[in-house]
C-alpha cells in the first residue's frame, strides 16, 4: 500500500541521520580556492577581527575635524602635509611642527592605517581629496591643504572590528560554499576549510529494451537509454560523485549480481535504479532487494507522477564490522523519464541533503496563468487550469515567468510522465498538494527549479 508523501519525507529524514556520522567521519580539508559548492562539515569562525586596525575608507587626507570647525568657502582652514601613508605602510608617529604654526596633516590612500598619534589634536577623521586644494610652498619646499568646510568626526575612518568580530560565523556547517564564503575568509587570512566528502552515487539502467545512446536500435525495437544520462548529469550538477554503470536487462540474476557486485565495492552511499519497480512481470526490482536481504523503507508513494518508487537499505554482502552492519541507501526510481526525474528531485534530493546537514529547498510560490484553451473554465474571470484525483501530492512540469515581484507559472499541459519534449521545455515543478482537486487562474502554488 503506498504511503503518504509527507510521510516519505519522514521515513527519508530518519533514514539519512542514521547513516550520517558515518558520511560525516570521512571529511576533509581543502583550500579556498577549491571550497566552490563543497559542503561545509563543520562551522568556521573567524580568527580575528577585521580590519585589524583602523583604516582610510578614502583617498584623501587624515586630519583633525575640530580644527575644520570655523572652515568656510571664504576663510579655509590650512593644514601642513607632514607626510603620506599607503595601504601596508606601518602607521606613521606625526609631530607638530613649530615653524608653520599650522594644524597637521597626512595625505592618507584607501585601506592605509590612521596615524597612531601626534602632539596636538587627533587626526580623527579623512578628508577627500576631491575636497581640498594642494598647494606647495616652493621657498621652504613644504605641503599644505585647505580645507573649506567642516568634516564629521570619523568621517570616511573604517574602525578595527567593524567588519568581522573574532569568534563570528563565516560558514555554518552544513551551508554550500559560495564565493562570498570564500572572500569572508580570505578576508581573515583562512586558507583551507573542511568539507564533506561529495556523496558517491552508483546509477544503473534497467530494461532489456535499452541501447546505450548512440547505437542504431533500429533492427532490434529497442531504445536509448535516456534515464541513465539524465541521472548522471542532475546529480553531477548538484555536486555528488557519480559513476554511471550501465545498462541491465530483466533478468532477476543480472539484476542480483550488478547490485552484488556494487555492494562488495563498498564505495557508494546510494545505489539508484531506474526502471523494473513496479508491479509488471519484468518489474524484478523488489524480488532483487529482498534476495539481498534488504531493508525496505517504503515501496509506492502517492505521488504522480513516480508511484511506484522503492527506498530501501541494503546491508554489505559480508562485514567484519560486528554488530555495526554497512547499508547502502538504494532508491529504485521509475522507468518513465518524468516519473524518474520527478522522483528524484523530490526523494533522492531530500536524502542527499539529510545526510550532508542539510534541509529540503523551501518552495518558491507563483501566480498560476490560465491555460492556452480556457474552454473548460467555469468562470471566466477564474478559468479552471486543472483538475486532480486529490488523493496524492502531484509534481507537474511547468514555465515561469515573470520578475521577483510577481511571478507567475504556467502547467505544462501534456504531463504524460513517458514524454521527454514537454519535460524539455519546461523549467519548474509545480507541487499541488494532496486533497487539491482543482487549481484555477490566479492562485499561489509552490514552485521548484526542475534544472
Amino acid at each position: 500500500m503506498a504511503i503518504l508523501y509527507p510521510e516519505a519525507l519522514q521515513l527519508i529524514q530518519a533514514e539519512a541521520q542514521q547513516h550520517r556520522d558515518a558520511f560525516l567521519a570521512d571529511g576533509e580539508h581543502v583550500p579556498i580556492s577549491q571550497a566552490r559548492n563543497r559542503i561545509a562539515s563543520e562551522t568556521v569562525t573567524s580568527p580575528i577581527s577585521t580590519p585589524k586596525f583602523d583604516t582610510s575608507a578614502m583617498d584623501g587626507y587624515a586630519l583633525s575635524s575640530f580644527a575644520t570647525q570655523d572652515a568656510t568657502i571664504d576663510r579655509p582652514v590650512t593644514f601642513e602635509v607632514k607626510g603620506m601613508i599607503a595601504a601596508g605602510d606601518e602607521p606613521l608617529l606625526i609631530a607638530a611642527d613649530e615653524q608653520s604654526g599650522a594644524p597637521v596633516c597626512v595625505e592618507i590612500m584607501t585601506g592605509a592605517p590612521f596615524p597612531t598619534s601626534v602632539s596636538g589634536a587627533e587626526l580623527d577623521c579623512c578628508v577627500r581629496n576631491e575636497d581640498v586644494t594642494v598647494s606647495v610652498d616652493e621657498a621652504s619646499n613644504r605641503s599644505y591643504i585647505r580645507v573649506f568646510k567642516p568634516a564629521k568626526p570619523r568621517q570616511n575612518r573604517r574602525f578595527a572590528g567593524s567588519d568581522f568580530k573574532k569568534c563570528d560565523v563565516l560558514v555554518d556547517a552544513g551551508e554550500v560554499v559560495h564565493p562570498g564564503h570564500i572572500l569572508s575568509m580570505a578576508s581573515a587570512g583562512i586558507t583551507e576549510i573542511p568539507v564533506m566528502r561529495k556523496p558517491q552515487i552508483a546509477v544503473i539502467s534497467t530494461g532489456s529494451e535499452l541501447v546505450p545512446p548512440g547505437l542504431d536500435q533500429s533492427p532490434l525495437h529497442r531504445i536509448s537509454d535516456a534515464n541513465g544520462p539524465y541521472l548522471t548529469a542532475t546529480l553531477e550538477s548538484w555536486g555528488d560523485a557519480v559513476d554511471f554503470l550501465g545498462i541491465v536487462p530483466d533478468h532477476a540474476e543480472s539484476l542480483e549480481q550488478a547490485l552484488g557486485s556494487i555492494l562488495t565495492k563498498k564505495q557508494y552511499d546510494v545505489i539508484i535504479t531506474s526502471g523494473a519497480v513496479s508491479a509488471g512481470r519484468c518489474d524484478l526490482i523488489p524480488v532483487v532487494i529482498r534476495r539481498l536481504n534488504a531493508r525496505v523503507v517504503f515501496h509506492k508513494v502517492a505521488m504522480r507522477p513516480g508511484h511506484p518508487v522503492l527506498f530501501a537499505q541494503i546491508p554489505a554482502s559480508s562485514s567484519n564490522e560486528g554488530h555495526l552492519r554497512r547499508e547502502t541507501a538504494f532508491f529504485g526510481l521509475p522507468g518513465n523519464p518524468v516519473a524518474s526525474a520527478a522522483c528524484l528531485r523530490f526523494l533522492v534530493l531530500p536524502y542527499l541533503k539529510y545526510l550532508q546537514l542539510q534541509r529540503p529547498d523551501d518552495p518558491s510560490h507563483a501566480y498560476l496563468l490560465p491555460p492556452d484553451d480556457v474552454g473548460t473554465s467555469t468562470t471566466k474571470e477564474h478559468p479552471v487550469v486543472s483538475t486532480f484525483r486529490g488523493d496524492m501530492d502531484v509534481f507537474r512540469p511547468a514555465l515561469v515567468r515573470g520578475s521577483s515581484g510577481h511571478v507567475q507559472v504556467k502547467l505544462i499541459q501534456d504531463h504524460s510522465p513517458g514524454k521527454i519534449k514537454p519535460f524539455l521545455h519546461s523549467n519548474c515543478w509545480v507541487h499541488i498538494h494532496r486533497g487539491v482537486s482543482e487549481l484555477k487562474a490566479g492562485e499561489i502554488v509552490d514552485i521548484y527549479p526542475s534544472h
